[in-house]
């Protein structure tokens, strides 16, 4: 079945370029190119579980046959952007490590973080907004413990607040010429700060409450790593969920906003990665005061919900669509993403199924009254589109 995704540039013209390429996308001598995969929210949403294969609110079925792709791929370690689970219960975090084991038993990192869903438990707050149940299944990202695959050098904004440690943090990865810093970003409610807003999200330790932490993590200067990448679970603007990592909806707090990318822009960081949206989008975001962009990354759905975008006149966009510039975009597929550095060039390639047009929820996969509805199928995923960066001015 054909896909229709846009590309930023066609593939067919980079294999014709590849031998002009090859001349300046190499890494440092002696370094290899190394893989990293991202993946998405991975709640279980249909309300019954027929074939049994999604315990606790997670969809073990569909993780079972993503994982194999990463470990086939040689990646070094995965980065899922938040959503591990429905409910966000104990025994559910719990559920989502088991579900990892299969990349540690190939030596492969994983580094989660959490998203709107990890803190639902109830009775609300009773296990601590789901991170001593994190902090206990993925000692990792406070760099503990033995699945670390050769990750270094972690840190967290404790000197915002402990109950930080391990929520946002940074870590490195590679060798010198040939390296990132990664950031991923907690702004999800603690046991010691909660802020609800009517957007119906309820925010912790802010992007502003955090930002020397960012700032500094990001600092080209002093963090001794090529590249450096954003991770967070909320979107900067998003096509169907309207609120924001910034404390709000889209609009909300310019100032902050004007911050935050203005040090990514400074930093050379050009990918901010979120999920939320359960939608393959890629975005080129400007900032409120028009002086700083980034390329956003919207995550495609690894879970049995699906997402339509939202019109851009809906006024719940408070008039913020104008500051995104649409790049790509592939609807109700399951998928995943590539990235490969090598010395100063970054590409990423983005797989998803081959079938699509999945419904969610009830309806899972197909729809009401059909006999597989409620059991996830087997995906076939195939290449959908490549794209990529280089900070050597080539």
């Amino acid at each position: 079945m054909k896909r229709q995704v846009k590309k930023l540039f066609c593939l067919s013209v980079l294999f014709a370029l590849a031998p002009v390429l090859s001349l300046v996308m190499s890494a440092p001598a002696g370094a290899e190119p190394w893989k990293f995969g991202v993946m998405s929210d991975t709640q279980w949403t249909a309300p019954t579980d027929p074939a049994g294969k999604n315990p606790n609110g997670v969809a073990v079925s569909i993780i079972d046959q993503i994982n194999p792709k990463f470990i086939e791929a040689g990646v070094k370690f995965v980065i899922q952007v938040g959503d591990l689970t429905e409910k966000g219960n104990d025994a559910d975090i719990a559920t989502r490590a088991a579900a990892a084991e299969p990349l540690y038993r190939a030596g492969i990192g994983f580094f989660p973080m959490r998203g709107n869903h990890e803190v639902y438990a109830k009775p609300e707050g009773v296990n601590q907004y789901g991170i001593p149940a994190l902090r206990q299944n993925f000692t990792q990202t406070r760099g503990q413990g033995s699945h670390l695959y050769g990750a270094s050098n972690f840190n967290s904004p404790i000197s915002v607040s402990t109950d930080l440690d391990g929520m946002s943090y940074s870590f490195d990865y590679g060798e010198p010429g040939n390296s990132g810093r990664f950031v991923i970003i907690d702004n999800w409610v603690t046991p010691s700060k909660r802020v609800p807003h009517e957007n119906g999200y309820t925010y912790g330790y802010s992007v502003n409450d955090q930002q020397p932490w960012i700032s500094s993590r990001l600092d080209k200067r002093t963090r001794g790593t090529t590249h450096a990448f954003v991770f967070s679970h909320q979107n900067l603007i998003g096509e169907n969920h309207q609120d924001s990592i910034f404390t709000g909806y889209t609009d909300a707090n310019p100032e902050w906003q004007n911050v935050f990318f203005g040090s990514l822009q400074k930093n050379e960081v050009k990918y901010y990665i979120s999920g939320h949206d359960h939608i393959h989008q890629r975005s080129i975001i400007t900032s409120p005061d028009g002086a700083s962009k980034v390329e956003q990354l919207i995550c495609a759905s690894d879970s049995s919900k699906f997402y339509t975008p939202k019109p851009a006149t809906d006024p719940k966009w408070f008039g913020q669509k104008a500051r995104e510039a649409s790049v790509s975009q592939e609807l109700y597929t399951v998928g995943y993403y590539i990235f490969t550095i090598d010395g100063p060039h970054v590409t990423v390639d983005y797989y998803s199924d081959d079938h699509g047009k999945w419904q969610s929820d009830g309806s899972y996969p197909n729809g009401p009254g059909l006999p597989d509805t409620g059991i996830t199928p087997r995906f076939n995923f195939v290449k959908k589109e490549t794209w990529g960066y280089t900070l050597s001015g080539n």
